[in-house]
């Protein structure tokens, strides 16, 4: 999120809860809960595509996974209520619990794919206050296996995870992949972000700015946190419902990075705290310079204004900069590459910049100035 804030007062999310959606997480236990999420992903696992990979399915003190490869991919990441959502954005917990476990999967899942790996396998720990609705729970469960559906995730189980109490609501995913292999017999090609050279193009796979607007939109109450884009919508409310999904439920694209590994990358960042931020990393790990291209910049500023426009018309005081949410809002899971000069794009892919050699210490120039460089997860 943008910046944190205090966690919003629980006291609705427990009234009237048995009566609208049925027990709570307290009232049945952890064996009903553990049997209500199982139910979901043992259902997901069993789909063709993803048996082969799961020698031991869920249930053992610990997941067995067939892998192809030598080596494995993994990554871990964690959501809290009150740092990165709010269960009040949603008209009811079972709304919330769904696109929950949707977003936690996919910032994982994006982590894989900027690395230019298959996904192999979710662990999933989490921690459910008492007063969570069961059915809560296994609409999280759905989301996390919603996202394990989408292109690119084919293979991808849900292996096992642990489960925990506490006052908020937190999901914590680690999250296992298969580097790609050019050739059967060839070694794998993780995408790194060392390997950008002087002369590079820089570009993005996937959207700039639009979860940064969907956060700033939903907290003001302009848009609701479940809108989704649907056939009949003016197009800006197709706009409003889109910058509402990337914020609450993304979906990145998971063909992407092997898109890139495949079209010879040679660098590959998510983008997940802010595009000046991250470009800054790959930059520092490649010691590099890019410049950001101000015309193809616009091109990512321009449809965010209309956003803006609504926010300033529906909520008197808003100060959007829609500069700022393609430049340092975050939360995007774009995938951020660098390719030879003379590579074609692959699709998907648009150019934002070059790379140079720095003529004093790694950075990124992006011709201009904004208030924060991008989201920092201990220091806001």
């Amino acid at each position: 999120m943008a910046e944190p804030r205090q966690i919003h007062a629980r006291a609705e999310l427990a009234a009237d809860t048995s009566e609208a959606v049925g027990p709570t997480v307290g009232d049945v236990g952890e064996d009903r809960v553990l049997a209500a999420v199982r139910a979901v992903i043992d259902a997901h696992n069993a789909e063709e595509a993803r048996a082969p990979g799961l020698a031991l399915p869920p249930g053992d003190d610990a997941a067995v996974l067939r892998l192809a490869s030598t080596e494995a991919v993994l990554s871990t990441d964690t959501m809290a209520e009150g740092q990165d959502f709010r269960l009040s954005w949603w008209p009811d917990p079972v709304a919330a619990g769904r696109a929950v476990g949707q977003k936690a999967a996919a910032q994982n899942l994006s982590d894989l794919n900027a690395m230019g790996a298959e996904p192999l396998a979710l662990l999933v720990s989490c921690t459910l206050p008492a007063e969570l609705p069961l059915a809560a729970v296994s609409a999280l469960a759905e989301g996390l296996t919603a996202a394990c559906r989408a292109p690119g995730a084919a293979r991808c189980v849900v292996a096992g995870g642990d489960l925990g109490s506490g006052p908020g609501l937190a999901v914590t995913i680690t999250a296992v992949g298969e580097p790609w292999h050019p050739e059967p017999e060839a070694a794998a090609r993780p995408l790194r972000r060392d390997g950008a050279r002087p002369g590079d193009v820089l570009a993005i796979g996937g959207p700039l700015g639009r979860a940064a607007a969907g956060l700033a939109l939903i907290e003001a109450g302009v848009v609701a946190a479940d809108a989704r884009p649907m056939r009949g919508q003016s197009p800006q409310e197709a706009l409003l419902a889109a910058c509402a999904a990337a914020q609450a439920a993304p979906g990145p694209d998971l063909t992407l990075g092997p898109a890139a590994v495949r079209a010879g990358a040679s660098a590959g960042l998510d983008v997940s705290d802010g595009l000046l931020r991250d470009a800054g990393r790959l930059a520092a790990a490649s010691d590099v310079a890019l410049d950001l291209d101000e015309a193809a910049l616009e091109e990512e500023i321009e449809p965010l204004r209309r956003a803006a426009e609504t926010l300033r018309r529906r909520a008197p005081g808003a100060r959007p900069d829609p500069r700022a949410w393609v430049l340092s809002g975050g939360e995007d899971y774009a995938l951020l590459a660098t390719f030879g000069a003379v590579a074609d794009l692959p699709e998907g892919f648009r150019r934002i910049g070059t790379v140079r050699a720095h003529d004093g210490a790694p950075g990124v120039d992006a011709g201009g100035s904004v208030e924060s460089t991008g989201w920092d997860s201990l220091g806001g």
